[in-house]
């Protein structure tokens, strides 16, 4: 036997593997999972600058909400309270429905 005869039956010999779907599955969810903590993760200094920015604020806001509550709250009572239902509504409706939540993030971040 020739050495191309060799090579030749070396590489028929080793034929393609299918790709295993349930691994690609498993690993692009443990991608996926690693990219959503590390998106969160890099938000939390975000709130806790935020959180000190409104700590800092609250006296110049508690001073200020006696002057804007007899103005502000009677206009904006009812709207912010119907805005607040519709958000909580929606939220607890895309944490129930798995299929509600695939369609909103279609919409939302385009069909892929």
């Amino acid at each position: 036997m020739t050495p191309e005869q060799k090579l030749a039956l070396m590489l028929t010999a080793d034929t393609p593997k299918v790709p295993d779907r349930v691994f690609v599955a498993e690993v692009a969810r443990r991608v996926a999972l690693r990219r959503a903590i590390m998106t969160v993760l890099a938000l939390v200094p975000w709130a806790v600058a935020a959180a000190a920015l409104l700590w800092a604020l609250r006296p110049a806001v508690a001073k200020l909400s006696g002057e804007l509550a007899s103005t502000l709250v009677p206009a904006l009572g009812p709207g912010v309270a119907t805005v607040a239902l519709a958000g909580a509504a929606l939220a607890g409706a895309l944490l129930v429905d798995p299929g509600l939540r695939r369609r909103v993030g279609r919409v939302a971040f385009g069909a892929r």
